[in-house]
């Protein structure tokens, strides 16, 4: 089955979320794109899962961990800083396209470019690494008051649970 295509702000998170610290093993991408590729199929981008190459893994590597950064910044010009630096290596040239701006440099390109147009829209507020211990996955936050806390609903209802069996235990019922 394939979800409708996700956004290239929607594979930032994916790539981000290909390490989960409650999957075993954490990183799915440790030594090869098994994972990479099966998960650009399953969210509409078979072209793109099929035009990866092994000789990209580090690359993805790299560019995980400094979208991980800019996931982790709490100020907008850290991110910007940060991004406008990784859009530099990834000699991402932005060009005006009939349906908008596109960017050359590859995916990686794409995938800064995503995430360099959100924050330069919304900042680093809405961009989120979930609440819920061990988990360190992303989200975007599209609640309309940003008050998302958690990557899905099964984090928050672990979150909630703890948080209720704690309260149960103080009270010493």
């Amino acid at each position: 089955m394939v979800d409708e295509p996700l956004t290239d702000l929607g594979l930032a998170v994916l790539l981000l979320n290909s390490v989960d610290l409650l999957e075993d093993p954490s990183d799915r991408m440790a030594s090869d794109l098994v994972w990479w590729r099966r998960a650009l199929r399953r969210h509409g981008h078979a072209s793109l899962a099929r035009a990866q190459r092994d000789e990209d893994l580090s690359m993805l590597q790299a560019l995980r961990a400094t979208i991980r950064t800019v996931f982790e910044c709490g100020e907008d010009d850290e991110a910007r800083a940060v991004l406008n630096v990784a859009l530099l290596y990834a000699d991402a040239v932005v060009q005006v396209a009939p349906d908008g701006l596109a960017v050359s440099g590859g995916l990686r390109g794409r995938l800064l470019f995503a995430v360099a147009q959100h924050v330069a829209a919304h900042g680093v507020a809405r961009l989120g690494v979930c609440a819920s211990d061990p988990c360190r996955c992303a989200y975007v936050d599209g609640t309309r008051g940003g008050t998302r806390r958690y990557c899905c609903t099964l984090c928050n209802d672990r979150a909630a649970a703890r948080a209720y069996r704690r309260r149960r235990g103080e009270t010493g019922s």
